[in-house]
């Protein structure tokens, strides 16, 4: 996907190939930029919750949109 197609909120899934080892994951995207890793290296991309402990910071050409069923009715989300 294009980077420009990355926004907050979107529901995604990691490159099966990925070099992180967390390939075909799917998560949310939290945050999007260029971000410094604790290695010292900068990387552009989006920042994604997989439901792990940590969050990965994935380039866009390693991710795909996904389609992800709505809540069961009583959910809702909110900010905190």
């Amino acid at each position: 996907m294009k980077y420009e197609d990355l926004k907050p909120g979107l529901p995604v899934r990691v490159a099966t190939d990925h070099k992180s080892g967390y390939g075909g994951r799917g998560g949310i995207v939290l945050n999007v930029g260029t971000f410094h890793l604790i290695s010292g290296e900068y990387r552009t991309g989006a920042l994604v919750d997989i439901g792990e402990n940590g969050l990965l910071v994935v380039a866009a050409e390693d991710l795909e949109i996904v389609d992800i069923d709505p809540p069961d009715l009583g959910w809702e989300e909110f900010d905190i």
